[in-house]
């Protein structure tokens, strides 16, 4: 691998988070909802109405002018961009992430609370999406204009045009407040602890969220091996194996499926962080506490500080996929190494 292309490569990525990290920024921070307006309504000043404690300018003591001057400081809300994006990637370097003011923690403590169920859903799903679409493949690709072929395909064109969000909405009305198969919300019950009853708990309250964004990518690698596989049947080498009478059960397991995968292996890599996306929707209609909760309620409570650090963690970990997909892709492939 060249030392060159490398740090190409490396730069880039770097280049391409910035430039995503500084539109996400911009768009918090002319967004009409954020942090002051938030902070104004929980005091009872917002549109000149004190609530139950009293008229607004009642309630603007000392104490709460300076609160709330904190915060604007802090967020620079509506101020100059280009500095106060340099100031927020200053502090994230630093590790001071800012706080959230609806949960009123530090940001990188929320993340570090919540990721790791996100993580255990997300990964999980991708892996059982992959393994299925994979299976799918074969067998489309092997029976391919069969009547099986043609109805599997139909039936993962149809899917693919539904979103996500509306497979997880009929999952949770029918298997949970209508039937009570699974849960409607929450990560486990019970005490937590390394214990069968809890791991047990944990499965089950994932099940779904799970289901929901393995059902709804699966088509993708399905379609996918079916073209690589049909592609791969016409090369010289699998119709000089065929020659020689080998097995086609070898044939298909050491000269097609090994090749067919290769072009899936980045693709993976990729999926297992743009599937954080996904996972928003997910995690906000089962209410599953992951990070996608937590940015669907930055979004809707203006919390500026929170929903920046998790637009933060999902734009790394797509790029991160990107260049890891590219640098270990040379390993397994031996074609494409560089000089």
């Amino acid at each position: 691998m060249r030392t060159d292309w490398l740090i190409r490569r490396i730069g880039l990525a770097v280049a391409t988070w910035l430039v995503a990290l500084f539109i996400s920024y911009i768009l918090f921070e002319y967004a009409p909802v954020n942090p002051i307006n938030y902070i104004l309504s929980q005091l009872g000043m917002l549109g000149g109405s004190g609530g139950a404690g009293g008229s607004g300018p009642a309630l603007m003591s000392r104490g709460n002018y300076e609160y709330i001057t904190q915060w604007a400081s802090a967020f620079m809300i509506h101020g100059n961009p280009a500095l106060g994006f340099l100031k927020y990637l200053v502090n994230t370097f630093r590790g001071d992430w800012g706080w959230s003011v609806v949960y009123g923690l530090p940001v990188l403590t929320l993340i570090a609370r919540y990721l790791p169920w996100t993580l255990f859903i997300v990964v999980s799903a991708n892996i059982a999406s992959f393994l299925v679409g994979v299976y799918l493949g074969q067998y489309m690709a092997y029976h391919r204009g069969s009547t099986g072929d043609q109805a599997v395909t139909q039936f993962i064109t149809v899917k693919r045009s539904i979103p996500v969000y509306i497979y997880a909405a009929l999952l949770v009305y029918f298997l949970g407040f209508e039937y009570h198969v699974f849960p409607t919300h929450g990560a486990y019950s019970g005490t937590p602890g390394f214990n069968l009853p809890f791991i047990t708990s944990v499965l089950y309250h994932a099940a779904l969220p799970i289901f929901t964004l393995a059902f709804s990518s699966f088509g993708h690698w399905a379609l996918s091996m079916r073209g690589n596989i049909i592609s791969i049947l016409g090369e010289d080498y699998v119709n000089y194996a065929e020659t020689r009478g080998l097995p086609s059960s070898w044939i298909q397991r050491r000269y097609v499926g090994r090749n067919a995968l290769l072009p899936l292996y980045t693709g993976i890599i990729i999926a297992l962080g743009t599937s954080f996306g996904g996972a928003v929707f997910v995690e906000t209609v089962f209410s599953y506490p992951g990070v996608g909760a937590l940015f669907s309620s930055s979004l809707g409570n203006g919390d500026w500080a929170l929903g920046m650090g998790i637009l933060l963690i999902l734009i790394l970990a797509v790029i991160l996929g990107m260049v890891i997909a590219d640098l270990t892709y040379s390993l397994i492939d031996p074609r494409v190494r560089q000089g």
